[in-house]
């Protein structure tokens, strides 16, 4: 049981870096596509876009800390404040809470997985 909870978490961990890389990814290349929010500039899209790589890496690989510190990255500076907000980029927000919940079940169920196989 606990060997399938870790890979639904890298499952969901997976699926929300790969949709915050692609929301990034719109954000940055697509002019009229997003960067009309205050305070978020290409450096900051490309910055984001780099962070959601690395977090499907992690998740690839079952790395609870480096998701949990992508998500931090990720949702305090600029996260939080798309949440309440009616953007496209708000979906960002809850693919950064999507990490979180991917980070906790690949944390909480690795040592059991590593014991199992």
């Amino acid at each position: 049981m606990a060997k399938t909870i870790n890979w639904l978490g890298r499952a969901l961990g997976l699926i929300c870096a790969v949709g915050l890389s692609v929301a990034w990814a719109i954000a940055l290349w697509v002019p009229s596509g997003g960067l009309t929010i205050t305070g978020i500039n290409v450096i900051g899209a490309l910055m984001f876009l780099v962070l959601a790589v690395f977090a499907g890496i992690a998740s690839v690989y079952g790395h609870a800390t480096i998701i949990a510190l992508a998500f931090i990255a990720s949702f305090f500076p600029i996260g939080v404040s798309l949440l309440p907000r009616d953007h496209w980029l708000q979906w960002a927000g809850w693919l950064d809470i999507g990490l979180l919940l991917a980070a906790v079940l690949i944390g909480a169920t690795r040592r059991r997985a590593q014991a199992a196989a």
